[in-house]
């Protein structure tokens, strides 16, 4: 375990914000601390687990890349990949919004890509040549399936990537920068890395959203100890000041809105030992519907913020 620093202000004076126990305890009883950083107001996990101990909490069937098969012939499971693969490629179209150049010379860094799905989709959905597409996952397995499944070129980090000293038009960090413990090296090779009119893509979760309100501990994306950081855009943009980023534009994630509801409805009876009935489903669908709206309405509440981040003129 590790005290860390507040990474905007490398200050460590907090002021206790939300405990939280991780969602994959059966017991409910380990409790993780998330406070706030008195000099920047950055929410973060404080204490938290070292870049060495951190594998072992993603130990879950809900973090195992595998657990759908795309052979599975099971309606469930059918179901699950069509509505995988309608928002892989609405999320494609998210990211090279606003490219200026042909798909065919379009070039795309991930870093956290998984098994690499999100990559293959820019090749197969949008076009984007298959030897334009470079991953970076910590994860060996992850990473093996997406070089022998896809044919990928992925590296273990991003240092071993950047060493490649290649640029790019899109660097994806989708989900990802929450979790990583080195997260001014990353920044710092990414931004070194994006072509001059290129464009960083950050997906994150919104702890000023509707869903974190009404949630409280049992909101699903405090996903405590993996996430280790809570952005909310102020805080974002004086962590990227200091790798000379801006971000230009920002726009919700509307699909996260109707996942973090659910699962956070789910968690919440789970550790009440309720069962979902008529009513709660009916309940359910309205928040859901109504988080989704607002989110619209209000984007800067909304469950997860997309930001579109450029290197400052």
């Amino acid at each position: 375990m590790e005290t860390a620093p507040c990474p905007i202000t490398n200050s460590r004076k907090f002021t206790p914000y939300i405990e939280v126990a991780d969602r994959f305890d059966p017991s409910g009883k380990a409790e993780w601390n998330i406070v706030r950083s008195c000099a920047s107001g950055l929410i973060m996990l404080n204490p938290r687990p070292d870049s060495s101990e951190i594998a072992r909490h993603y130990r879950s069937a809900e973090y195992d890349p595998y657990r759908h098969s795309e052979n599975s012939s099971s309606f469930k499971e059918r179901a699950y990949l069509t509505a995988r693969s309608i928002l892989l490629g609405y999320r494609t179209g998210i990211i090279l919004k606003g490219l200026l150049k042909p798909i065919k010379k379009c070039t795309v860094l991930e870093i956290g890509c998984s098994t690499g799905d999100l990559l293959n989709c820019f090749h197969r959905h949008s076009g984007v040549p298959i030897n334009n597409l470079v991953g970076v996952e910590p994860d060996p397995d992850a990473a093996q399936y997406a070089r022998e499944f896809f044919g990928l070129n992925i590296f273990p980090s991003i240092a071993e990537e950047s060493a490649e000293k290649k640029t790019f038009d899109r660097i994806v960090l989708w989900h990802t920068l929450e979790h990583i413990h080195a997260i001014h090296e990353t920044l710092s090779q990414a931004a070194g890395q994006l072509q001059p009119d290129g464009m960083l893509v950050i997906a994150l979760p919104n702890p000023a959203s509707y869903d974190a309100e009404h949630y409280q501990e049992n909101w699903i994306a405090w996903d405590a100890p993996r996430h280790l950081y809570h952005f909310v855009p102020k805080s974002l943009k004086k962590l990227l000041k200091q790798h000379s980023l801006q971000v230009v534009n920002c726009q919700p994630y509307l699909p996260d809105s109707i996942y973090n509801t659910l699962h956070s409805e789910a968690l919440r009876s789970k550790r009440q030992n309720q069962r979902f009935n008529v009513l709660q489903i009916l309940t359910l669908f309205g928040r859901t519907s109504l988080y989704a709206v607002k989110s619209g309405l209000w984007p800067m509440r909304a469950s997860s913020l997309v930001y579109f981040v450029k290197q400052q003129c």
